[in-house]
């Protein structure tokens, strides 16, 4: 049967791929989907903070006792950058004329005010841009508001949220890697998506066994989102959330969730009963430039058996883990290849791919991507002046 992506793919579906202005407009619409920020685990402490990027723009997050806070990363006087590092812990203090902010945003701190400004602080009124944040486990999203209310995270991420709260539950500190693609961040997610792609591409790794059979595989739509199975049992992936929601799951299966608009994590098997996992998110840049952020590590699950087999985990965990970020990269760089390739030809594309079988879920991404870019049209179009 021959497939052609035309139903899924907008006619000018590439032109974010090498239209700046058309990258951009894209990336405000997607400023107000939940988008994956960073961990808790770099927010243990008061005052404790990250940066990330949220859709092009610079924000960051914030312990405040109990609470997590976001704010976008720009002193509402001179617009020069709050936090200039990718993670620490202090007061929000600009570096350029020490305006202090508080857990709301608001300028309490302004030296010289009466002098310069005719009024105390507070009374100006100067604020710090907020943003929405809510977790997953110990995944921090965020998004920009909107004036009407919208969909939780929890709505948002539907079944795949306990799945998602449950991976991310590991007590071991993540390695980490980042790769700068010379790419369009959503290249980088279609080949993701792709399960036709691995015995050409990687033919020492996920290809090695041949092409994968598309009837012995689940793919699962939820919401914006999808996932695959490595099995073909009824219900799996439902009966995967179900299990990851009442703390009985025990992974027996590669897994991947796609989350939209940029991020994935992968459960797979390394040696044996024990599981990895991989976090993804692919980081919009320019047009044609993105950056990929990796974090592997053991997947949160007991080793069952006898005891020799829960020390061989624990001793051999080290050396595991080392492995599976070298073959990690090693697959990274090349889908990396791919994408950049692609974007090579970018301005010669006129029309939707074809679709191969065990490509179906890149439709579904672009249909999902389209969807949301229009909500976030939809809300630029009720806030934008007169």
């Amino acid at each position: 049967m021959v497939r052609r992506g035309d139903a899924a793919f907008a006619p000018d579906w590439a032109r974010t791929l090498i239209d700046p202005q058309a990258f951009a407009h894209e990336q405000r619409c997607l400023a107000y989907a939940w988008t994956f920020l960073g961990f808790t685990t770099d927010l243990a402490q008061d005052g404790d903070w990250f940066r990330a990027s949220l859709a092009t723009r610079s924000v960051f997050v914030q312990r405040f006792g109990a609470e997590l806070k976001g704010f976008e990363n720009v002193c509402a006087h001179r617009f020069y950058p709050l936090r200039t590092k990718d993670k620490g812990n202090g007061p929000i203090v600009c570096g350029f004329h020490h305006w202090r902010y508080d857990n709301d945003g608001a300028a309490i701190g302004i030296p010289k005010c009466q002098e310069n400004f005719g009024t105390v602080a507070r009374a100006l009124g100067a604020r710090l841009k907020p943003i929405e944040v809510a977790t997953c486990g110990t995944l921090v999203f965020g998004r920009f508001p909107a004036p009407e209310k919208r969909c939780s995270l929890a709505d948002f991420l539907g079944p795949g949220f306990p799945i998602l709260e449950t991976l991310s539950r590991s007590t071991h500190k993540p390695l980490a890697l980042s790769h700068e693609l010379a790419a369009n961040w959503k290249l980088g997610l279609q080949i993701t998506f792709d399960d036709y792609h691995t015995v050409t591409v990687h033919p020492t790794t996920f290809g090695k066994t041949g092409y994968l059979d598309r009837e012995k595989l689940t793919y699962a739509r939820f919401g914006a989102h999808s996932a695959l199975v490595n099995s073909d049992r009824p219900q799996v992936f439902e009966k995967i959330s179900a299990a990851c929601a009442d703390g009985s799951f025990r992974p027996t299966c590669y897994c991947i969730l796609q989350i939209l608009p940029n991020f994935l994590v992968a459960l797979f098997r390394s040696d044996g009963d024990i599981f990895q996992c991989c976090i993804q998110q692919f980081v919009p840049v320019a047009h044609d430039r993105s950056l990929l952020h990796a974090w592997v590590y053991p997947a949160p699950f007991p080793v069952e058996g006898p005891w020799h087999a829960r020390l061989w985990r624990h001793a051999s965990d080290p050396v595991r883990n080392r492995l599976v970020l070298r073959y990690s990269r090693r697959v990274i760089r090349e889908d990396n290849t791919i994408c950049e390739g692609v974007q090579a030809v970018a301005h010669q594309i006129e029309r939707a791919p074809y679709l191969a079988a065990l490509e179906e879920r890149i439709g579904w991404f672009e249909q999902s991507c389209r969807q949301l870019v229009a909500e976030g049209e939809s809300i630029l179009a009720r806030t934008a002046p007169g």
